[in-house]
């Protein structure tokens, strides 16, 4: 047994425990094929340490050895992601291409070399890399890398250079995995630096390692470098899974879970924002707070995952309804408020009271039935009717008030009414009319 293994090996399963403490957090797929990967490199690491320290491994630990680099890659590979297919299809590719190289590992494990073992395999993985890569990737380059791969690993057993095939067809395998993790992993991220550089250090060391093995005076030196990616790429895993969750903490104190909008901290910010634009430009912007009508009786008849489904599709609906230079937030309840920039003229502004009513207004599914959602809004403008950002609150919120309360709406000048009825909901629609100097109210409901 080569003890000299020991401290590398239980570095790792610390790592590996640190990960499984940390899954509970973050209970996603990629996580558990993390964990696959290094519990797979793990037992590669237990069986390397029972290697003798000079000649050739035994047969059994040898394939254990081999087969674990190759399946640990593959893991590594599906957890990567960059595959725009569907998870079936991905799942599919994979094991396809997998098989060809497994038994390549398999038959240099068990120190068979001879190139009538190893050319069936050659020739099955070529067969298997572009077949699924035209039709399950529909992609020629994908088709020609998988051509040509094979095709040099066929060269190298045609010299008898098996170790360099198999471990070239390894390297090629944990570099797919660099570059997919390269890509997927967010930028700036210091994770993601750390699981790159891990895996790029192991690509190289399969690339080099038949070179290696014939220097023996590098061995030690390679042995350490060759466990130092493992741990290397376990704490950037471990890195990306705390500053992902960094980063959904900072999500969560700034938007509403439910909705997935701003909430009243973030909106705030954006609001004074808004104003100090307007004092420098000299322009004018509109307020408007959006109360649904009848939302507690949805809750209490219907149940709260029915009020937040109506939540959400009428988030989604206002989102739609607005343009992308405006601010949708959600307060709390059933309150939604709105900062619209651009309100220089009331014709604009009618405008877009028509639009927020019309998106509150459209038919949402909810338990398999169609419902139509009305509201109270009330408007405040700046600077017209306030010049800080809580008397412009106050203001559109005291209107909205006094429209829910009001047992009827008499139309002022250009203001019409309308009542429809749709199945056996009543809907009022209130079309807003043009701002004079009077408070600007409007409502749906």
């Amino acid at each position: 047994m080569n003890f000299a293994f020991l401290p590398d090996l239980l570095a790792l399963a610390l790592l590996i425990v640190i990960l499984l403490l940390l899954r509970h957090r973050h209970p996603q797929e990629r996580t558990n094929l993390w964990l696959l990967g290094l519990f797979i490199t793990l037992v590669e690491a237990v069986a390397h340490t029972f290697y003798a320290h000079d000649g050739l491994p035994q047969r059994t630990l040898h394939v254990v050895v081999m087969d674990c680099y190759l399946l640990a890659g593959m893991v590594f590979v599906w957890a990567s992601g960059g595959y725009p297919i569907s998870a079936s299809a991905r799942l599919w590719y994979l094991t396809l291409n997998a098989l060809p190289l497994l038994a390549l590992t398999t038959l240099y494990g068990l120190h068979l070399n001879t190139g009538a073992a190893y050319f069936p395999c050659i020739a099955a993985g070529l067969v298997i890399g572009v077949a699924s890569s035209l039709y399950l990737r529909r992609s020629w380059q994908l088709a020609a890398l998988h051509f040509f791969g094979w095709m040099a690993m066929g060269y190298l057993i045609h010299m008898a250079d098996y170790r360099e095939a198999v471990y070239w067809s390894l390297c090629c395998v944990y570099a797919t995995a660099t570059f997919n993790f390269q890509r997927r992993l967010p930028r700036g991220s210091t994770g993601r630096l750390a699981i790159v550089t891990g895996f790029t250090i192991w690509s190289l060391n399969l690339l080099l390692h038949p070179w290696i093995v014939t220097y023996r005076s590098y061995a030690d030196t390679a042995s350490h470098i060759w466990n130092m990616q493992k741990s290397l790429i376990s704490i950037g895993m471990i890195l990306v899974m705390l500053e992902e969750q960094i980063s959904s903490n900072e999500w969560l104190a700034l938007h509403d879970e439910l909705t997935g909008l701003p909430n009243r901290r973030l909106f705030a910010d954006r609001l004074q924002s808004a104003i100090e634009r307007c004092e420098r430009t000299r322009s004018r912007m509109a307020l408007l707070i959006v109360d649904l009508n009848g939302f507690k009786k949805i809750n209490d008849t219907m149940g709260h995952q029915a009020g937040d489904q109506v939540l959400r599709e009428v988030s989604s609906n206002l989102k739609k309804g607005i343009r992308a230079s405006d601010t949708l937030a959600r307060l709390g309840g059933d309150e939604f408020i709105i900062v619209a920039t651009d309100a220089e003229h009331d014709e604009s502004m009618e405008h877009f009271v028509n639009s927020v009513r019309h998106a509150v207004e459209r038919p949402v599914i909810v338990e398999g039935k169609s419902m139509i959602m009305t509201a109270s809004l009330g408007v405040a403008i700046y600077p017209d009717d306030a010049h800080d950002s809580v008397r412009l609150l106050r203001v559109a919120d005291q209107r909205m008030y006094a429209t829910k309360h009001r047992p009827g709406m008499v139309p002022s000048k250009g203001v019409t009414g309308l009542t429809a009825s749709v199945g056996d909901t009543a809907v009022i629609a209130i079309a807003s009319g043009q701002r004079s100097a009077a408070p600007f109210i409007a409502e749906t409901g």
